[in-house]
């Protein structure tokens, strides 16, 4: 007997024109890892026997599904379920950034730029007043401030200006790509058999975006990662690769 029971490492990438596969990357822990494998028939009855019987069965189409849960909030998987590039923010400073006019006391108003430091706040006189720092408070590392007071030392001339010194940071933005296809990779141990190793190749896999991002949970967050398996017809129907993946016991 062999039964199976996996346990192993993820990776996903991006396709070249040819349909190989370019650099994967590992997406970290993954709980949960499913493959879904369906056909569409088409049923034939025979109009002799008076019973009509099922005398033929065709394959009008073939498809697969594929799911994983993803545990680990790095670039590359939110860059996929969010159908995003991730970029690097580079440490900097900015001058003159200006916050709305009128500004009201007590409500939260954001900076451009995240991982501040060197927080300033002047108005627009000539020549310029500085706020006080017991004047106002700053979430240095989510970018935003609010100003508690603005009639001690003034009055001011609005809008406020500030400067600033900002640090690095990671982005992803939502929806600015199109719907990726990726070859997804697993490279895992069947634990139920000494484990024995076992590769998973899907070799075109269309992404859907993530179903569900758990911001505040009493649990690890995760997401779920799901697409459709398509044929990949660079690859023949009749090779050893086949068209849509593969299953090596090692």
């Amino acid at each position: 007997m062999s039964y199976f029971s996996g346990q192993g490492r993820v990776y996903i990438g991006a396709r070249d024109p040819l349909g190989h596969p370019l650099g994967l990357s590992y997406v970290g822990n993954v709980p949960e890892l499913k493959v879904s494998l369906s056909v569409e028939t088409l049923e034939h009855q025979e109009s002799v026997s008076g019973q009509r019987l099922t005398d033929l069965q065709l394959i009008k189409t073939k498809k697969g599904e594929f799911s994983c849960t993803l545990e680990e909030l790095i670039p590359s998987n939110l860059a996929l379920g969010l159908y995003g590039v991730s970029t690097e923010q580079t440490a900097g400073t900015v001058t003159a950034e200006t916050l709305p006019n009128p500004l009201n006391p007590g409500e939260l108003y954001l900076l451009a730029k995240q991982n501040l430091s060197e927080v300033m706040i002047k108005d627009s006189g000539s020549p310029a007043k500085t706020l006080a720092q017991a004047q106002y408070r700053v979430n240095a590392k989510h970018g935003s401030l609010t100003v508690l007071d603005k009639s001690e030392n003034g009055p001011f001339v609005e809008p406020f200006k500030v400067d600033y010194s900002y640090g690095t940071a990671q982005s992803t933005a939502m929806f600015t790509q199109p719907l990726p296809e990726r070859w997804i990779r697993f490279e895992g141990l069947n634990t139920a058999d000494g484990n024995r190793e076992v590769v998973i190749d899907l070799y075109r896999v269309a992404i859907n975006p993530a179903k569900e991002l758990s911001i505040i949970t009493d649990e690890l967050m995760k997401f779920e990662l799901s697409g459709q398996v398509l044929a990949d017809t660079l690859k023949s129907a009749q090779g050893d690769l086949g068209q849509f993946g593969r299953i090596v016991l090692l």
